[in-house]
């Protein structure tokens, strides 16, 4: 989530991160099949995202 909001400036949800955290992972790197991957489609939603959640993994508490 915190990869997505810095990067791309978009708030998602836990589980939509969870594809962008398995194909930057390198165990996913290491597989031979990513050798031979072309193309990589992720699906990102945001949705029920929490602010204040959000903001307290960034040590933002009361920002």
């Amino acid at each position: 989530m915190r990869y997505c909001y810095e990067i791309f400036k978009v708030a998602v949800e836990p589980s939509a991160a969870t594809g962008l955290a398995v194909v930057l992972s390198n165990n996913f790197k290491r597989n031979p099949l990513w050798n031979s991957s072309q193309n990589i489609g992720i699906v990102l939603s945001k949705g029920d995202v929490e602010l204040g959640v959000l903001w307290e993994s960034y040590g933002l508490q009361g920002t």
